[in-house]
């Protein structure tokens, strides 16, 4: 089937479209959403950070207590679960370490969904001693709950007598039937401890946070309500969804479920919202648990090569859902490096990948995708969708698109289609051209860098296989900035060029840190005649030995192992799967069978994939598809 590159889809185009309903005042939505997890009388450390809106600053809440006081109140608690024959439900927020630097958002997401649901705050409150505190280095290596080990957001289950039970962490799929159902299995893990219910205290929450209690009809109305708005804003239903929400923030403002409608509704810092739905981290549907009352560790949903076209569909149905009706798909939040300007940017360049991967994925659901793919062209080029020329992130907004254009192509047989898709992919590359370094001759996503050169290089080398003109000083320029960043053992450094006279990069550990990118590196040169086979599949091995420390840190949203970060993640897995196409067919199976391998089991537990939080689940699930599209097809790209 075709992708509906030209007028064929424009109705259905223009009849999703919608705008957003008036909206109450943003103090208000703010106010609102700010009483999210208020009903749960933690014992906490008394500070915490909201998100900033810039790259490492933070809005300080409250003083936080120092260790001393910590220490005290972990004891506290437990001498309050011995007394209850209780768990402590420690919710860590934070943990010590560089491995996150956005966890604010995280815990907006914790304190929208479980934390404000009642049946999770209700078992809270009659199973569990509940304490919210940050872990320290010191205070995690008593526990043995350190990051990265650990990531936030993690609840961690004690016993009485201080030992650690379970740890759930890496949330990054916020269902409150999920964490209502993982609190009954390790109460049901612990029979010893099932006391009867202890009767609640009076409340000491701040009267304008806690709720009044409503009746139950008023509860289930307003329940009801919101999950019909959230199944409508996945269903495409954008303006019917967010009039629901707001009906609910000005009508039932005491129902917690308005709290987490205005969380949906209200503008964050970073321009975008503070709440999980329109981000793509609140699922409406069934999420996945282990078989056999097994307590999950993390939200993700490790699944078997055997699987493999299952997690493909599972995947393509969540992308469908997260097209917005202008097109696009605008859950990401990058909004740092350096400001939100740079944010429609990555918008332009993730719908280009959605895209790609949903044409890719044709098969699975042919109407749903012409349809949307429609919605996608009148945003990637037709005006809908906008790029902040001249800001972080054009570079790959341009690259992606000409991926979209060149995999388009490959299944349009007519001339006429052909023209309008090389004369597309022409003004995209002529742009690229301009955005180039004439120093380095490198590109920049933020600054010149290797990866995002390799990138450019192989987008280039596919418009002119479609007949695209691209300057020949241009590449040559690249190719001279690339092979500058190269060393010897192969590895490429992370930014800029190295001196001319370094010659190996460091060992092991500079071969960790630059796993991922080498691949690419190796590819763009490859393919323009400056490297060879051996050095392209040492650059996959490498990748393969080192996969298991990347694979770790995935979920991290910062530099964390090294220079290992989680925002590099799916973008160099799918980029290292299409330097596997470049192999000769022999060459290509056992890579393209421990790359299903590995992506199979990296599923989150609502069929999407994540890595880094901040560029969002639609961004990973198109890396991911793509590169499974790659991997389980037989033959050179």
């Amino acid at each position: 089937m075709l992708a509906p590159f030209l007028a064929a889809c424009a109705p259905l185009a223009c009849a999703f479209i919608a705008s957003d309903p008036p909206v109450p005042d943003d103090s208000m939505l703010k106010t609102l959403a700010e009483r999210c997890g208020s009903q749960i009388e933690w014992a906490q450390d008394g500070g915490t950070q909201d998100d900033g809106g810039a790259a490492f600053k933070y809005v300080a809440r409250g003083k936080p207590l120092d260790e001393v006081g910590q220490r005290k109140l972990i004891e506290d608690a437990l001498a309050k679960a011995k007394e209850q024959h209780r768990l402590v439900l420690w919710y860590a927020y934070r943990l010590e370490g560089p491995q996150m630097y956005r966890a604010p958002n995280l815990d907006d997401y914790m304190d929208a969904v479980p934390w404000s649901d009642p049946d999770v705050v209700a078992l809270v409150r009659d199973r569990f001693v509940p304490l919210r505190m940050r872990v320290s280095k010191a205070i995690g290596a008593d526990f043995g709950v350190l990051a990265w080990d650990k990531v936030e957001p993690a609840l961690i289950f004690l016993t009485p007598d201080g030992k650690v039970a379970h740890v759930v962490d890496r949330i990054r799929t916020f269902d409150a039937r999920w964490f209502a159902e993982v609190l009954r299995l390790v109460v049901a893990a612990h029979p010893e401890l099932r006391a009867d219910v202890v009767p609640a205290a009076p409340s000491t929450a701040d009267t304008h946070s806690a709720a009044p209690a409503l009746d139950p009809a008023t509860l289930k109305g307003t329940r009801d309500a919101y999950y019909r708005s959230l199944a409508d804003y996945y269903s495409g239903k954008e303006s019917e969804a967010l009039a629901g929400w707001t009906k609910l923030a000005e009508t039932t403002p005491d129902s917690p479920f308005a709290w987490r409608a205005a969380s949906n509704l209200a503008p964050a810092l970073d321009k975008t919202w503070p709440g999980p739905a329109r981000h793509g981290f609140e699922t409406p549907i069934e999420t996945w648990l282990p078989p056999g009352g097994a307590i999950p560790t993390d939200t993700r949903w490790r699944r078997t090569p055997a699987e493999a076209g299952e997690v493909a569909e599972a995947a393509v149905r969540w992308l469908l859902r997260m097209q917005r009706p202008d097109g696009s798909w605008n859950d990401l939040r990058y909004a740092y490096w350096d400001t939100p300007l740079i944010t429609p940017n990555a918008w332009m360049a993730v719908t280009a990948l959605a895209a790609t991967a949903l044409n890719e994925w044709h098969d699975v659901a042919p109407d749903e995708i012409d349809a949307a793919l429609g919605r996608a062209e009148d945003y990637l080029f037709r005006g809908t969708g906008r790029v902040n020329a001249g800001r972080n992130e054009e570079c790959y907004a341009c690259a992606y698109r000409i991926l979209y254009l060149h995999r388009t192509l490959s299944q349009t047989d007519s001339d006429e289609s052909r023209a309008e898709l090389v004369h597309r992919e022409q003004e995209m590359v002529d742009r690229l051209l301009a955005l180039q370094s004439m120093n380095s001759g490198q590109w920049a996503h933020e600054y010149d860098n290797a990866f995002a050169t390799a990138v450019m290089l192989n987008a280039l080398a596919d418009a002119e296989k479609d007949g695209a003109t691209v300057k020949p000083d241009a590449v040559q320029r690249a190719l001279t900035g690339l092979q500058n960043a190269r060393f010897e053992d192969g590895t490429f450094t992370y930014g800029g060029t190295h001196p001319p006279q370094a010659k190996n990069s460091g060992g092991d550990e500079a071969l960790k840190n630059a796993c991922g990118r080498m691949p690419v590196c190796e590819a763009a040169l490859f393919r323009r005649d400056k490297s060879d086979l051996r050095k392209l599949a040492f650059s996959l091995t490498n990748l393969q030995q080192n996969f298991d420390r990347f694979e770790k840190i995935h979920k991290c949203d910062f530099h964390t192992d090294g220079e290992l970060g989680g925002f590099f993640f799916f973008h160099d897995v799918y980029h290292s799967s299409e330097a596997v196409r470049l192999l000769p067919e022999k060459g290509q199976a056992a890579f393209k069978k421990w790359f299903v391998q590995r992506l199979s089991a990296l599923p989150e537990i609502d069929g999407s994939f994540c890595d880094d939080h901040e560029l969002g689940k639609s961004c990973a699930t198109a890396y991911a598809l793509l590169a499974l599209k790659n991997c389980m097809e037989e033959g050179a790209r």
